[in-house]
C-alpha cells in the first residue's frame, strides 16, 4: 500500500529487478551508500550483485539506492528515440496518428530528442526493457500518443515534453509491486485490486524525489489512471481537478494498449473513447477521434471465431447482469446495514455508474442483440452486419470491464467501513466481479 511506501527503505520488488539486472549488466554504485545512521554499506564504484541484497534490504539508507547506483549501457534518451522511429515504422497505428501530428513545429521526435532524465530513470526503463516483455514499447507509444495528442490541442513545447516525459515514465511505480499482481495471467479479485492501483502514487514520489523535473510531469503521472467522470483510480479526481498534462496521457495510455493489438486497432481506439461518455474531457475525444477516423483504412477484421449466437449469449448474461445489480443496489439502499453517509454515497455513486453502463449498452448497439429476431444472427456475410458485429464485440469488451472497475472502487473504497457494512456490499461487489 502507498501509505508503508517509504523512498529511503529498500522496496524488495524493485532489489529484486536490480539484482536480476545485475546478472546481465553492470550495475555499479554511483556514489557511496550510507545507511541512516551513516554506517558505509557500500562504497563507490562497487558491483551490484546479489551478495548486497541482504545487507541493503535490511537497512533504512540515508538517501534512495535509486539515485546511488547506475547501470552501464543501460536505456538512455538515445536509444529511447531509436525506440520511438521503429515503432513508428513497425506500429501501423502509431505511426498514422504520427503523421496526421507532423505538421507544423518541431516533431515529436524532435520533442523526444530535447528531453532528459537522470541515471537513476534510465536504470528504471532498462529494467523494464530487459524485462523480456513490451513494457517499454508500450511506454513510447504513450510518450509519442500523448505529444500527438497535446500538439493537436495546439499546447506549446514545453507541454509536449512535459507529455513526453510523463508517457515514458508512466509506469515505473509498477517496479515496485509485487509482480504476481502485473501478471496477466492472474485476475485479480476486487480487494487484491489495492496492490495495483498505488503504482501512480508511487511513480509520483519516484519522480519528485529523484528527478529535477517540472513538477508537472509527476503530476500527470499520479494521473495516468484518472478519470474525467470520476471513475478512475487512485484518487478518483473529477473533471478539470485533472491536470491538461493528466488527461492526456490517461487518452494516450487507453489507447496504447488498444494499438499494440492486430485486429483494427484504429477502430478498436475510436469505439473504446465513446463507449462511456464522460470518461475523458469532450475536447480529448474529439481530437484523437477526429484524428483516428482520418488515418482509419478499410473495414475492421471480424472476428470470426466468434459466432453471433455466442455474442446474444454473452450480451444477455451482460444486460441481465446489470439488471441484478442495480435490483441488489436498490435493496441496500434501504438496508439497514448501510447506515454511514460515505456508504450510502459510495452505494449511490455505484449505481449511476451502472446506470451509465446500462444507457451504453443501448447507445452503443449492444442491446441489438437482445432480440430473438436479430437480423445480425441470419447473415454474418453481409458487410453492414460484420461491421455493426465488430462494433457489439469491442463495446461488450469495453462495458465488462467498467462494470468490473465498479466492483473494484467499491471494495476498496468500503474496506475502510465497520464490518457489518463492509459486509453488506459483499453480494453486490461479487456480482460486478463475477456476473458477466
Amino acid at each position: 500500500m502507498f501509505e508503508d511506501f517509504n523512498i529511503n527503505q529498500v522496496n524488495e520488488h524493485y532489489l529484486n529487478k536490480v539484482m536480476d539486472l545485475s546478472e546481465k549488466m553492470d550495475v555499479e554504485a554511483s556514489e557511496d551508500i550510507f545507511d541512516a545512521r551513516g554506517m558505509k554499506l557500500v562504497a563507490k564504484g562497487a558491483r551490484i550483485s546479489r551478495v548486497l541484497q541482504e545487507k541493503l534490504i535490511l537497512h533504512k539508507l540515508s538517501k534512495p539506492l535509486e539515485s546511488s547506483i547506475a547501470v552501464e549501457g543501460g536505456v538512455n534518451m538515445n536509444s529511447v528515440v531509436e525506440e520511438a522511429q521503429r515503432v513508428a515504422e513497425t506500429n501501423g497505428p502509431t505511426g498514422a496518428i504520427l503523421r496526421t501530428a507532423g505538421q507544423g513545429g518541431i516533431s515529436p521526435f524532435q520533442i523526444l530528442k530535447q528531453t532528459k532524465f537522470g541515471s537513476a530513470m534510465g536504470l528504471m526503463l532498462t529494467i523494464i526493457e530487459r524485462g523480456g516483455t513490451a513494457a517499454l514499447t508500450h511506454s513510447v507509444i504513450v510518450s509519442l500518443s500523448s505529444v500527438c495528442l497535446a500538439k493537436k490541442m495546439g499546447l506549446n513545447d514545453k507541454d509536449q515534453a512535459i507529455v513526453a516525459l510523463a508517457g515514458l515514465l508512466h509506469d515505473i511505480g509498477e517496479l515496485y509491486i509485487e509482480p504476481e499482481y502485473l501478471s496477466s495471467k492472474k485476475r485479480l479479485l476486487p480487494h487484491e485490486w489495492r496492490h495495483v492501483i498505488v503504482h501512480p502514487r508511487i511513480g509520483e514520489m519516484l519522480i519528485s524525489e529523484l528527478e529535477n523535473f517540472p513538477p508537472e510531469v509527476a503530476i500527470a503521472v499520479s494521473e495516468h489512471h484518472e478519470r474525467f467522470n470520476g471513475a478512475g483510480y487512485p484518487r478518483q479526481k473529477i473533471g478539470k481537478n485533472i491536470s491538461i498534462h493528466g488527461q492526456i496521457l490517461s487518452v494516450a495510455e487507453m489507447m496504447s494498449g488498444v494499438f499494440m493489438r492486430q485486429d483494427s486497432p484504429l477502430e478498436r481506439a475510436e469505439l473504446a473513447l465513446k463507449i462511456m461518455p464522460g470518461e475523458h474531457a469532450h475536447e480529448l475525444v474529439s481530437a484523437i477521434s477526429s484524428t483516428l477516423v482520418a488515418t482509419r483504412q478499410g473495414k475492421p477484421k471480424i472476428d470470426e471465431s466468434i459466432s453471433s449466437k455466442e455474442m446474444q449469449d454473452k450480451v444477455h448474461q451482460l444486460s441481465d447482469n446489470i439488471s441484478t445489480v442495480l435490483r441488489l443496489g436498490s435493496e441496500l439502499m434501504t438496508s439497514p446495514n448501510i447506515k454511514s453517509p460515505a456508504a450510502k454515497k459510495l452505494l449511490e455513486n455505484a449505481m449511476q455508474m451502472t446506470q451509465v453502463i446500462k444507457r451504453a449498452l443501448s447507445s452503443t448497439g449492444l442491446d441489438s442483440y437482445l432480440h430473438e429476431d436479430c437480423a445480425l444472427l441470419d447473415d454474418l456475410t453481409n458487410e453492414d452486419n460484420q461491421a455493426l458485429q465488430f462494433e457489439v464485440s469491442v463495446a461488450s469488451r469495453e462495458i465488462q470491464w467498467r462494470i468490473r472497475d465498479i466492483a473494484r472502487n467499491i471494495a476498496l473504497q468500503s474496506a475502510a467501513f465497520g464490518p457489518g457494512e463492509a459486509e453488506a456490499f459483499q453480494a453486490l461487489i461479487q456480482m460486478l466481479d463475477e456476473g458477466h
